[in-house]
Parts: structure tokens; C-alpha cells; sequence
């Protein structure tokens, strides 16, 4: 049974959602309240009128139009979308629900297309309230990837101090068993490589060297051809020696050398002489000549600690070194 027209009128006057009813011919024929009030247009300016001359006259609003379109262009289909409305005073968001009106089956016949009806609610605070989350959640996200850039930063930063520390701690500890001029082990990797040869060994032998004229040179050349030279004489010296022996740089022109085959010590000895004792050439032609005094120290024979098997050596040396002038 049709709704008597005052109960039809009374609920489009108190619905909170604007209602637009268009029929077949264009012409609007229902406009609420509410819909005045989103809209921005009078009812009673566009009653009766073409649908057309309120809602395709202004470009901004052709969603609006188009809303109702699809309706028409595909009636058996409810179309909902959130659309912008341009008012005069201003611009509103819609959330607009586009159907075509159908008249029921009775007994003259099926139900029939009458008309269009437009159903919309004002979204516009919703629309802003998305809007400012959307901006909290970009400045979040800015703020948050400026944060761990800041940390990734922080991280390099830390990481590279980290990094600088343990290369200058190996560093440290490298130095404290190195001669930080020719690279080769120093006197106290030499004495600790000694005592656990006296633990472990019962026969090795310790040979003590100084360079013979070594200051001349020095003095003649200056101290960097003198560095130049005890960096090509610690080189020399390594090729010479097996990997269980151990060369060492004691200070100044004065090396030792561990040798753990006691039995072949003379020669080893006797090689690196002849080995150190021949020229150096420079790249710039210039040619340099020393000699080496040599001495050996046995073990046990010549001592049973460290400090005693160092001195038999040094002084074998200068008996060497004596012997020689003569």
C-alpha cells in the first residue's frame, strides 16, 4: 500500500541524509532539507526542475552528476562513492548512494524504471579527521625514518670508532712484540719464544749479529738510507731461516735469531753472514757495504736461562768481531 504523502513527506523533511529524486524526464522531484543543506541549493528553486541545469552547469561538480549516471547506465546495480561537493561557501565531501526507483508488480503489471534516487551523508569531518591521521602517520613515518637514519648514522659512527680501536689495539699489541721500523719480532717475543724453548727443547741455539760499519753508513748517508738499509737487512735475514726459527731486531744495528736445529746452527749462521754481507742497492744506484759479526750460543752448553743463552751469544759475538780486526 502507497505511504499517504504527509508520512512520505515528514520522513525526507527529519532524515539526516540529503535525498535527491530525479525522474524519467530529468526533473527533480523530491529534495530534503538536508539535502539543501550539503548541497547548498533551495528546494524551491530546484523542484520541478531540470536536473541537468543545477548539477552539470558547474564542472567541479560533475562526480556529483556523474553519480547519477551510473545509475541510469547500469540500473540494476546500487553505485556508492565518496565524492567532493562545490558550494559557494565552500567545498564538503559526500558519500553519495545512486540507485534507480522501480514501481512495484501489481495487477496492471510489472514493475516498472521511474525514476533515480540519490541518497547522500555529509563526510566532510570524517575526510578531514582522515586527512590529519594521514598527515600524523607521514610526519610518524618522516620522523621515523629520520630517526634511524640518525641511528644507522650512529651505528656507522660507533662501528668505525669500533673498528679504529681494534685496528690501533692490534696495533698496540703488535708493537709490543714487533720493532715498529723493520717488522721483525723485538727482544721480548724473542726471550718468550726462548723460555718455552727452554720447556720444550733440549737442544737449540741462539745467535746474536751486529752489523759491522753500519754507522758510517749512517753518518755518510743519513738516517733514512739508514732505515732504508736494516729494513733490507731484516728482509735478507728472514729469507735465511726456516719456519721454526725466529729472527728478531734487538735495537740499533744489532739482531738475534733463534734457531731451534742446534745441530745445524754454524751453517745457518754462516748463510746469513754471507747473505747480509753482500751489497744493498738503492734504486737511485747508490751501493752500500757493511759486514756481520756473528755469534753462537748452544743450549745447554752455553746457558740454561733466557738472559744467560743471550749474553753466551753476544759475547761469541764480540770474540768474532775481535778476531776479525786482528
Amino acid at each position: 500500500m502507497a505511504i499517504p504523502d504527509a508520512i512520505y513527506t515528514g520522513i525526507l523533511t527529519y532524515m539526516q541524509g540529503g535525498v535527491v529524486v530525479i525522474d524519467l524526464q530529468g526533473t527533480v522531484r523530491a529534495f530534503n532539507p538536508a539535502a539543501e543543506r550539503m548541497l547548498g541549493l533551495a528546494a524551491r528553486s530546484t523542484l520541478r526542475q531540470p536536473f541537468a541545469a543545477y548539477f552539470f552547469e558547474n564542472p567541479a561538480n560533475d562526480t556529483f552528476a556523474q553519480a547519477v549516471l551510473d545509475a541510469i547506465y547500469d540500473p540494476n546495480t546500487q553505485h556508492t562513492r565518496d565524492l567532493t561537493f562545490h558550494r559557494d561557501d565552500g567545498v564538503s565531501w559526500l558519500n553519495v548512494i545512486t540507485s534507480f526507483l522501480w514501481s512495484p508488480a501489481d495487477a496492471d503489471g510489472p514493475s516498472r524504471k521511474i525514476g533515480v534516487v540519490a541518497l547522500f551523508v555529509d563526510i566532510t569531518e570524517r575526510k578531514k579527521a582522515e586527512a590529519n591521521l594521514q598527515r600524523i602517520n607521514d610526519q610518524l613515518e618522516q620522523r621515523v625514518r629520520a630517526r634511524t637514519s640518525d641511528l644507522a648514522a650512529i651505528n656507522r659512527e660507533l662501528q668505525h670508532e669500533i673498528d679504529e680501536r681494534t685496528i690501533a689495539q692490534r696495533r698496540l699489541a703488535y708493537l709490543a712484540e714487533h720493532d715498529a721500523l723493520t717488522g721483525l719480532p723485538n727482544r721480548r717475543l724473542l726471550e718468550q719464544r726462548l723460555t718455552r724453548a727452554l720447556v720444550s727443547l733440549p737442544h737449540f741455539a741462539v745467535a746474536y749479529l751486529d752489523l759491522d760499519n753500519f754507522k758510517i753508513v749512517n753518518d755518510a748517508y743519513g738516517h733514512d738510507v739508514g732505515d732504508w738499509l736494516l729494513s733490507a737487512v731484516a728482509g735478507r735475514l728472514e729469507e735465511c731461516l726456516g719456519p721454526e726459527d725466529l729472527p728478531a731486531r734487538l735495537g740499533g744495528d744489532e739482531f738475534a735469531i733463534f734457531l731451534s736445529d742446534a745441530s745445524a746452527a754454524e751453517a745457518t749462521v754462516s748463510q746469513v753472514v754471507e747473505r747480509l754481507s753482500q751489497p744493498y742497492r738503492r734504486a737511485d744506484g747508490t751501493t752500500l757495504d757493511i759486514g756481520v759479526s756473528a755469534g753462537i750460543a748452544l743450549h745447554p752448553e752455553g746457558g740454561r736461562t733466557v738472559r744467560s743463552l743471550i749474553q753466551s751469544a753476544d759475547a761469541a759475538m764480540y770474540r768474532s768481531k775481535r778476531s776479525s780486526r786482528r
